[in-house]
């Protein structure tokens, strides 16, 4: 699994995979693969220990926020979802485009042209993956241009839907 965590003004890469001898191979920012080990403490809760290090880390995860206590020093910080940050990618910020990332089905457009819209309203919501995703402006305007209709597959990298900044 990979992971993107932002801990202490820091983001960091953390890929982590079974190890077949217990424990897990860990990599964080692309470096080599170490095999730590270490047990589950809980559902979302582990003490562990890198190979290269004299000192055990606990982390601690609950919802998106991780808990990290690292040589005597408590650290919060948040997993990114990587999902959620791909549809805020999507919004285009103050160009006002909204494209998709994935490939989808729209599934129903509760705006029209020429309509005024606030920043963060729902402009499309679109099936992919058996989710539906809403996308949302990112200014507040109004509606310039809907490039998609209701039933429509759309392509990733497709833009849905314009929005011209007030």
């Amino acid at each position: 699994m990979n992971y993107e965590v932002e801990l202490d003004g820091h983001t960091a890469l953390i890929d982590v995979s079974s190890h077949p001898d217990g424990g897990w191979w860990v990599s964080i920012d692309g470096g080599d693969k170490e095999h730590w080990t270490g047990r589950q403490l809980g559902a979302a809760e582990w003490l562990l220990q890198a190979p290269s290090a004299q000192h055990r880390v606990g982390v601690h995860v609950d919802g998106d926020r991780v808990a990290v206590q690292l040589s005597g020093q408590g650290l919060i910080g948040t997993v990114v979802d990587p999902r959620d940050k791909a549809l805020a990618a999507a919004s285009g910020g103050a160009e006002g485009v909204v494209s998709t990332p994935m490939p989808g089905l729209v599934v129903r457009i509760p705006v029209e042209v020429g309509q005024e819209v606030t920043e963060g309203q729902v402009l499309v919501v679109v099936e992919a993956m058996k989710m539906e995703n809403e996308y949302k402006s990112p200014v507040t305007g109004t509606v310039a241009q809907v490039h998609v209709a209701a039933g429509a597959s759309v392509d990733a990298g497709a833009t849905l839907i314009t929005v011209e900044p007030a």
